[in-house]
């Protein structure tokens, strides 16, 4: 009984090492920045308004459902929009962040995963609905 007890934690533990993290250890990944004439909250928050609205807030195919956390830059680091599935909260599929640029503008980055709907286009549907403050989706997008 306590051999088996031992082979199931190491079995837990081996599978939660493998569990990928997305855009923080893939190869493939797409990133672009860019600027946006408003302060860095109001970038944020645009970004936060353009995961909710073409992601979180859509039915998707299979029945997949997104999710986003708001993680708080640490000692100077940008503030980060992550979007993920909700059965994959670890795996981070798209990433934004914002920073001061000028007073008046700031600095956007959107890194992608780089696999199937996380691409360029992702990347262009971000950076139109974070410039223009409403959100454009990407057309045909299921995922």
């Amino acid at each position: 009984m306590r051999k088996s007890v031992w082979v199931g934690m190491a079995v837990v533990t081996l599978l939660v090492g493998c569990a990928s993290r997305g855009v923080y250890e893939s190869d493939a990944v797409v990133k672009e920045t860019f600027s946006v004439n408003t302060n860095y909250e109001a970038a944020f928050r645009r970004a936060g308004e353009y995961v909710r609205v073409c992601h979180v807030q859509v039915q998707h195919a299979y029945n997949v459902a997104y999710a986003w956390r708001h993680v708080k830059g640490e000692k100077g680091a940008p503030d980060e929009v992550q979007l993920y599935k909700v059965t994959e909260p670890a795996k981070v599929l798209e990433l934004i962040s914002a920073e001061t640029d000028t007073p008046s503008t700031s600095k956007v980055t959107v890194t992608v995963l780089g696999e199937g709907q996380w691409d360029a286009a992702e990347i262009a549907a971000a950076k139109a609905s974070i410039q223009s403050a409403t959100p454009m989706c990407r057309k045909g997008a299921e995922g």
